[in-house]
Order: structure tokens, then C-alpha cells, then sequence
């Protein structure tokens, strides 16, 4: 597993992101990083506040808008399905820890 998601109040497991969908979210992990120095990686921790959450949140909304989601369809889940946790914790205002391998 590339990434385990998890609460950072409770260290309770929320998401495991696989390679394939880590390799799926690249791009909006990218243009994070670019935006913001934070390098979401594979093989090490992360943590992301509330903030952060949101910022996510809007690069993965702004990529929506702009791209043809039935191009790709698994990357097109892997996306929305990371987009639907964030917006759980971002409504509860709870950081996430982002476990690598």
C-alpha cells in the first residue's frame, strides 16, 4: 500500500491509497506541492491540517471542471473517492496523518 490515511486526533485508519491510486492522484499531489512545498510521498508521513484538506480539495475540484472524467474512469474514482474523504474531515475541521511505506 503506497499511502495509509488516517485521523491524527485518534491514529483511527480512514484510507488505504494502493499504488495504483496513488499513482492515480499524482497530478493533484503535484500541483499541491507546488502550491503549498508539502510533497505527499509513498514512503514517508504527512500530515495535513484542516487548511491543507481544503486546498486539496479545490485542486482536486478545479481538475474535475477542467478534464473529461470518462477519459479515465479508475482514475476518475480513484479522485472522487479521495475527494469524499476530504470533505469529511474538513466539515469535522480533523488533520489527517498520511502513512508511507
Amino acid at each position: 500500500m503506497a499511502l495509509d490515511i488516517h485521523r491524527l486526533d485518534t491514529d483511527e485508519y480512514i484510507l488505504g491509497l494502493n499504488d495504483e491510486k496513488y499513482n492515480c492522484l499524482s497530478v493533484i499531489f503535484e500541483w499541491f506541492e507546488k502550491q503549498t512545498g508539502i510533497y505527499i510521498d509513498p514512503y514517508s508521513d504527512t500530515i495535513l491540517d484542516a487548511k491543507h484538506l481544503s486546498f486539496l480539495a479545490k485542486l482536486i475540484d478545479g481538475y474535475v471542471h477542467k478534464t473529461d472524467l470518462n477519459l479515465d474512469k479508475k482514475r476518475t474514482s480513484a479522485i472522487l473517492e479521495f475527494r469524499g474523504v476530504l470533505n469529511i474531515f474538513i466539515e469535522k475541521n480533523v488533520s489527517l496523518k498520511l502513512y508511507g511505506d
